[in-house]
């Protein structure tokens, strides 16, 4: 049921102390209050335990003699530091509240504290915003982002914090946003990577060292490509890093991240894994993870470095010899899949996800031996009948092999309705995690199908970047063939097929549901892209969909990007349509929904829309617990309307969010 998100408690950020100890986030969802709340666990010989008091506490680190744990305990929008003994005793905040702590770090003699803030905006700065008002004057394309809102021009930097005095100093400065530091083994530099002196437009980034006493920065890298996730060697001597030399693709696209390692001083960068098919990254898509964490680890004797690695729809820990480049895998199969971890003095550090197990902490050894679960988060999970999937292979008529997951309902007698669900990204990945509302579906009756079509990471380049220029050609066929498959395996009623999908999966739902009609008894398009023209000029990232799409408004286009839309497919629709749309999405912007929502309706369509203030594109994992209710229960009551002959009262507004039968009506926070 809807509800039951509720009930839910999500494992994310682990981190491990000198003697193997194991501290992590727990997040769970208060429908009393509409908020999300966190608060740090703790796991040892003992098992595992609520660590701090604080309901919006988070990034937990250990200190470097495993005596003191710092962790983020939010207030608003602010958030401050605090210190709390391992031994036992009360958290005490340290230094001042910030906007955007994040990204901790403890250097390597315990003094200070590295992490990143907002920092004042700089004179330099492309935003000012009026404070009495809100009026802004801007300078700059990067005015908003979907993940930090409009901006009022501070910029994130790295800070230092005294953990005895709480005395704080701003260790970089300027118009670029510094990413998560590392510090070097002396305590004398911290490592970053950032976007310095760069166009607006750039996908590049490089790796950075500012001299943590003078604040002089060295550019490291000469990139021509992104950066991600700069560590240290243990002997100081490099820095390795997770990147790719191909300036027109940004983080998320379709080209594979590799390893790297430059020299401390600099020079050129070599690439530890080139030939490797698996690029560095997690690109696995569910609705309930939580936050991972950074790419790249050495190892104690600086042999190698471990990473994460999707492959094949599951994320991996991998080990990489620094020698030859040689991949072996640590932590993962294809059954389950890694969503974060870290790698402690002797072990390993992670969450685990598979599709009956939303997540759970574990440990190993370093060469992945001795696994243990740590936790059990949702013991009443053992009450539910969950689907399992079962994992076909089928291939395109071009000979392309696809990959494609089937939920049988738990409760329907054959011949049932089936959803199809189509991921986002384009470059992202479905796979064996745990996904509410796939496993909602199948409680209430439904096959549910899905799969990675062709541009979806973690099968390699050419099949991530095979759609680039051909958004809604093999793509779309690659969907029908994942749809015949499912037919074909399931005893599925062909005339009850439904199809879903959120971002670049609500880009295909809307162009499916006129370019094949016939196949789909009603859609369901969510924060999606649906008219290309203006959503390169109204997005935060529009100069990204130009280069997906190969083709761009200052070219003048506007032929070719207005066929690629959705929009102009709207007079073959056949069946209908709901539309779900965040009004502080800035991704697809709002106008996206709106755009196809009137159209459809002046042609006289049968097609209805749902707008969730407050929530970013990200509504599905990381809204507020009432708007995520709600969308489920818009989704179960239009399904039931168009493929199982409910919907009684879908004459009167507001029928989409009432409670399904026996859910009940109030929501509460349950502990």
């Amino acid at each position: 049921m809807p509800i039951d998100l509720l009930r839910l408690r999500i494992a994310q950020s682990p981190t491990v102390s000198a003697d193997g100890r194991i501290a992590f986030t727990v997040q769970e969802n208060d429908g009393e209050h509409d908020e999300r709340l966190s608060s740090i666990w703790l796991a040892d010989a003992q098992g595992a335990r609520r660590f701090t008091a604080g309901t919006k506490d988070a990034a937990p680190r250990f200190s470097p003699d495993g005596s003191m744990l710092a962790f983020v305990r939010a207030d608003g929008e602010r958030g401050r530091i605090h210190l709390v003994p391992l031994s036992g005793g009360e958290a005490q905040g340290l230094g001042e509240a910030r906007e955007g702590i994040s990204a901790l770090r403890w250097s390597p003699d315990g003094r200070r504290l590295a992490f990143v803030a907002k920092a004042e905006r700089a004179t330099e700065a492309g935003v000012y915003r009026d404070e009495r008002s809100g009026a802004r004057h801007i300078r700059t394309l990067l005015y908003k982002s979907d993940e930090e809102g409009l901006s009022d021009g501070r910029r994130r930097h790295l800070f230092t914090i005294d953990p005895v005095s709480g005395a704080t100093e701003q260790i970089t400065r300027g118009e670029f946003d510094a990413g998560a530091p590392c510090w070097s083994p002396d305590g004398r530099e911290l490592t970053f990577a950032a976007q310095i002196g760069l166009p607006e437009t750039s996908f590049r980034s490089d790796v950075w060292v500012v001299d943590v006493a003078s604040r002089a920065l060295r550019r490291l890298t000469h990139s021509l490509g992104w950066t991600a996730s700069p560590a240290f060697s243990h002997d100081g001597r490099f820095v390795a890093y997770a990147g790719h030399e191909h300036d027109e693709d940004g983080p998320g696209g379709f080209r594979n991240l590799h390893l790297y390692v430059v020299p401390r001083e600099g020079g050129r960068a070599r690439c530890l894994d080139p030939d490797a098919v698996h690029g560095i990254g997690d690109h696995v898509i569910t609705d309930t993870r939580g936050h991972g964490n950074d790419l790249v680890a050495w190892s104690e004797d600086d042999a190698a470095v471990f990473s994460i690695a999707t492959i094949e729809g599951s994320a991996h820990v991998v080990r990489v010899e620094v020698r030859d480049g040689t991949w072996a895998g640590v932590v993962g199969d294809g059954g389950r899949t890694v969503l974060g971890a870290e790698i402690g003095r002797d072990c390993i550090a992670f969450i685990s996800s598979d599709p009956r197990t939303p997540a759970e902490v574990c440990r190993c050894d370093l060469d992945g031996g001795n696994e243990r679960r740590l936790t059990n988060l949702n013991p009443w999970l053992a009450e539910v009948e969950l689907a399992v999937p079962e994992r076909l292979r089928p291939a395109h008529r071009d000979g392309t092999v696809l990959d494609l997951w089937l939920m049988r309902p738990t409760r329907e007698i054959a011949p049932y309705p089936l959803v199809l669900e189509v991921h986002g990204g384009p470059h992202a990945s479905f796979g064996p995690g745990f996904f509410f509302e796939f496993q909602m579906l199948a409680g209430q009756g439904y096959a549910v199908a899905y799969g990675n079509i062709r541009g979806s990471q973690s099968y390699g380049e050419p099949f991530s970047r095979a759609i680039a220029g051909r958004w809604g050609t093999v793509d779309a066929e690659d969907v029908l063939t994942l749809l015949d498959a499912a037919l074909e395996r399931l005893p599925a009623d062909s005339a009850r097929v439904a199809l879903a999908g959120g971002s670049y999966g609500g880009f295909m739902a809307s162009l499916l549901m006129g370019m094949a009609p016939e196949r789909f008894a009603c859609g369901i398009s969510m924060r999606a892209v649906n008219a290309m023209i203006s959503m390169i000029g109204t997005s935060d990232l529009g100069w990204f969909l130009e280069r997906e799409l190969e083709a761009s408004l200052l070219d003048g286009e506007i032929e070719r990007l207005y066929a690629a839309s959705p929009i102009s497919l709207a007079r073959e629709y056949r069946s209908p349509l709901l539309i779900l749309h965040s009004e502080r999405d800035y991704r697809c912007p709002l106008g996206q929904g709106e755009e196809l929502f009137q159209l459809l309706r002046r042609l006289g369509k049968q097609v209805e829309m749902v707008r969730f203030e407050r929530d970013p594109h990200g509504l599905s994992r990381d809204g507020h617990p009432r708007n995520r209710i709600l969308r489920l229960r818009a989704i179960a009551h239009w399904l039931a309307r168009w493929l199982g002959g409910g919907g009684e009262h879908a004459e009167e507004a507001g029928w989409l969010f009432a409670p399904l039968e026996g859910e009940g009506t109030e929501p509460q926070r349950i502990p």
